[in-house]
């Protein structure tokens, strides 16, 4: 009677200590109660990147949102300070040093655009503060920089990936002998493209010739000119539906492909009918069954009342990671330089499922995820024409 009477005790005293850990545990888990993260962004709402900066605002403040009603990072509540830069680089410049110095954000989500982070990111940089690209995909990004960007990451899909995958998933299927490959005059990014997307077509046999185009459009290009496929490399989606409806309207058939400005459903919709067909490489589609990306599109619609695109979905994403990081990151909150550096460490290891599929950093902070090679519907929206995994 009295072992067993000790056994009976010991065993309690076990369930007690267990139920003890677990409550420690629990406690672990809000160790942050009343603290705060400071993110900042800086997207594009006016300019030439209302196609994109708009949607990028609500993703983002979508998954800061879910996150904080979620219990927050550990506890500690995300705050998101959004500057639109009106797609001016050196306004971008001005913004990120604000957001910096002034607000002590621990991070900051964008440019909106490329040549808009040209500028902003190298401040970013030498404050040694993280930045994660949303929607750059020109070069120098990350990686091979004209800097020092060990503070850069991004987790949009890169140009010189996207291109290539789509120009051979093309020729896979067409078997083209000649490409056309055109840009708008004075784009910087879009005569980079095209240089990407030749020297893609040139690798897998194909004749290139490459146009810049001026005020005159492209019929007066493509008059006497033999072209099995054309590609369109640009970096205002705007642009890039004038070429296209330029193009169909005058009577043209050939198969086009386009960059990561066809992505957006503004020009999807835009060119209607006269877009069926046009193929891009995507970082995010929709019809991606995944749990995470169907219910980011429900929350999204629930939110907005309007389906999310591309640049919506990697916003959130790039909220959702930073959070992550932040989760594992050995922050004190009392130091923000530390901070930063403790979060820059943290981001390089993440390996998450999110709307745009499994998702991880490379060494040098650009993209591991799936590509998606789409074509314009003519409906506004986008069918799945190749999934490329990792």
């Amino acid at each position: 009677m009295k072992k067993s009477r000790a056994v009976l005790v010991a065993a309690l005293f076990a369930v007690a200590a267990t139920l003890t850990v677990a409550g420690c545990g629990g406690d672990d888990d809000n160790q942050w109660q009343g603290e705060t993260i400071p993110l900042g962004s800086i997207f594009s709402t006016t300019g030439d990147g209302v196609p994109f900066g708009p949607q990028q605002v609500k993703g983002a403040q979508l998954a800061v949102e879910e996150i904080n009603n979620d219990g927050g990072v550990n506890g500690a509540e995300l705050t998101l300070t959004q500057r639109d830069d009106g797609s001016d680089p050196a306004a971008s410049a001005r913004e990120m040093t604000s957001l910096i110095d002034e607000n002590q954000v621990i991070a900051v989500l964008g440019p909106t655009f490329s040549n808009s982070a040209a500028e902003a990111d190298p401040i970013a940089n030498q404050k040694m503060t993280p930045v994660l690209a949303v929607s750059n995909t020109g070069p120098g990004i990350v990686g091979d920089c004209d800097y020092p960007c060990e503070f850069i990451f991004r987790d949009s899909l890169g140009e010189a990936t996207a291109i290539p995958a789509n120009v051979d998933n093309l020729i896979s299927r067409e078997n083209p002998s000649t490409a056309l490959i055109v840009y708008p005059a004075d784009d910087p990014f879009g005569e980079t493209s095209a240089q990407t997307a030749a020297d893609a077509f040139k690798a897998g046999g194909v004749e290139v010739n490459t146009v810049k185009l001026g005020d005159a459009g492209i019929a007066p290009v493509l008059n006497g000119q033999k072209a099995d496929v054309l590609m369109v490399t640009a970096s205002s989606g705007e642009a890039g539906a004038l070429i296209v409806t330029d193009l169909r309207e005058n009577g043209f058939k050939m198969p086009v492909l386009g960059g990561n400005a066809f992505n957006s459903p503004l020009v999807a919709r835009s060119l209607g009918k006269l877009g069926k067909g046009v193929q891009s490489a995507a970082a995010w589609y929709s019809g991606n069954t995944s749990e995470e990306n169907q219910e980011f599109i429900a929350d999204y619609q629930g939110k907005y009342g309007e389906a999310p695109d591309q640049f919506a979905a990697q916003a959130y994403t790039g909220v959702k990671l930073l959070a992550d990081a932040a989760e594992d990151a050995d922050l004190n909150f009392d130091d923000v330089a530390a901070d930063r550096k403790a979060l820059k460490s943290s981001l390089e290891k993440v390996d998450e499922e999110t709307p745009l599929g499994d998702f991880r950093f490379t060494p040098d902070h650009d993209v591991i995820q799936p590509i998606w090679i789409v074509q314009m519907d003519g409906t506004g929206g986008y069918t799945l024409v190749e999934k490329i995994n990792p």
